[in-house]
Order: C-alpha cells, then structure tokens, then sequence
C-alpha cells in the first residue's frame, strides 16, 4: 500500500522517528512519516506493525481452537471388569472421605454379554426392553441351562440367571427375578453378585430403594477385591447420616464375621466326618 503526504500528495516521502510523548496506545499502529518534497510530517498506518499483529490474533486464535478440540474429544477410558489382585478392607467411618465416579463400560450389553463380561446396571439404567424370547438366540438357551444349575445352588448360575433378567436380553425383562437370584448368589459371598445388589437397592429396581442395604453390600463386595464397588460405596455414603452410616457398617462386619465363622464349623465338620472315615473297627 502506498503512502501520500497529507499536504502535497507526493509520494516521495520517508520513516520519521517518533518524537518523546508520541507514542501512545492510540497511535500503536501509525508511524512517523515526512515528506520528502514539503517536509511536512504526519503519522499514517505503519504496515509491518498491521501484519504482525494479525498473524500473533490469528495464533492465538489457532492455538485455542486447538485446545478447545483436545479438551472436547478427551473421553474418560475405563474398565468393566473388577480387579480380584488386591483385598480392600471393609470400610472405617470416614465422614471427609472423597469419591470418584464409577466409570461406565463402553461396551453395548449385547457385546457385553456375549463376551461373558460382567454387566453393570448403571449401563443398562433406563433401558426398557419387553420383547418375547428370540428362538434363534443362543441365550434363549443358555437361560435354562443357567436355571437348573442355579435351583441346585450354584452361585455363578445365579449370578449369570440374574443378569440375564437384569438386562432383559434372550428372556422377558424383570427386575423383580432378577433381584431373586442375585440375592440368593450375594447371600452365598458371591462378590460381583454383591455388587449388582447393591445397584438394584440404590436405583430401586426389584427392591424398594434403601441406600443402607446398598452401602452393605458395596461394602462387602468391596471387602472381596471389586473396585467399582469401593467407588460406588463411597458415593452412597454421602447420602446417608451418621447413624445410619455406623448401623451399615456395623451390620457389614457382622456379616463379614458370620459368614467366616460358619466356613470354619463346616470346614471342622468335614474334617470330623473324614477322620471318622479313616477308623478301622475291630469285632
């Protein structure tokens, strides 16, 4: 672009230094110029100080929109399936304790379950799913497979039984069956079972909503190795009050030393029974 002196019009003109007080904010842009033919002096748009200061808006610009692109794309990356490597003590009262939030599988149900994974019930909240049994569904199958196993008492029956009415997936929907047989695997020390309990109590689906049986048994599973249960147990503990808190944790170690205690008398009657087999009797 070129410049014209404000007086003759000449282009013959050149960069004047700024005087001491001319340079303002107001004038950042402008630069001295002075008339080469008049020798007049004016101030006029200083190009190179308009290029640099559209290239720096245009980075600036730029790197926040590259920012805004990394923070709205992250995704938290969780895992669905609960870690048995450590041991995680049944929980002290611990009023300031913090949680974090209980990661959600990725995973459809449908995939989740015919991969054998583990389905939690945050994943499938909400859903509502009545259809009839499909026949050409593998599950349809597996679900009288499950049932006889489960009546005799096999716990991971139960607990797969009660999945598969949890979700509604190759048999009629119903929270109701599906709270009967994680129950029954839960009652048996069936951790990922005691878990799934403790969702059903804190949405109230198959059972009325109680937050205390819920913290019972998030904290008995949590006490067998399941990490999500530790996390959901710290989030319904802000939810109830101080008594209500001891009385849960009271009834967890009851539990906790009922069942340890009735292991070891089976464990001595089965031992008992075995010495008394090896006896010979003599006429």
């Amino acid at each position: 672009m070129t410049i014209n002196c404000t007086q003759c019009g000449s282009s013959r003109i050149y960069k004047s230094r700024f005087r001491p007080g001319e340079r303002t904010p107001s004038n950042f842009l402008l630069s001295p110029y002075r008339c080469r033919e008049c020798k007049a002096r004016f101030l006029a748009r200083n190009n190179d100080a308009y290029f640099v200061t559209t290239i720096s808006i245009g980075c600036i610009f730029l790197f926040g929109t590259l920012i805004w692109i990394g923070f709205s794309s992250d995704e938290p990356i969780g895992s669905n399936l609960p870690s048995q490597s450590q041991t995680a003590p049944v929980e002290s009262f611990h009023p300031t304790l913090q949680s974090a939030p209980v990661i959600a599988s990725k995973k459809t149900i449908p995939e989740a379950i015919a991969s054998g994974e583990k389905i939690s019930l945050e994943s499938i909240k909400g859903e509502e799913t009545h259809s009839t049994p499909d026949p050409n569904d593998n599950r349809f199958y597996t679900i009288n497979l499950f049932l006889e196993k489960a009546k005799k008492g096999n716990t991971d029956a139960q607990y797969q039984l009660g999945l598969l009415y949890l979700t509604g997936k190759g048999t009629l929907q119903d929270f109701s069956e599906a709270s009967k047989w994680l129950t029954l695997a839960a009652e048996q020390n069936h951790p990922p079972a005691q878990y799934e309990l403790g969702l059903l109590y804190q949405v109230g689906q198959g059972v009325e909503m109680d937050n205390e049986k819920s913290y019972i048994w998030f904290n008995l599973a949590a006490a067998a190795g399941i990490e999500q249960a530790a996390l959901a147990r710290d989030k319904v503990m802000r939810s109830l009050n101080r008594a209500q808190l001891a009385s849960a944790q009271k009834k967890a170690r009851e539990w906790l030393l009922f069942k340890s205690n009735s292991e070891k008398k089976l464990s001595g009657l089965i031992g008992q029974n075995n010495n008394e087999d090896t006896l010979i009797t003599t006429p």
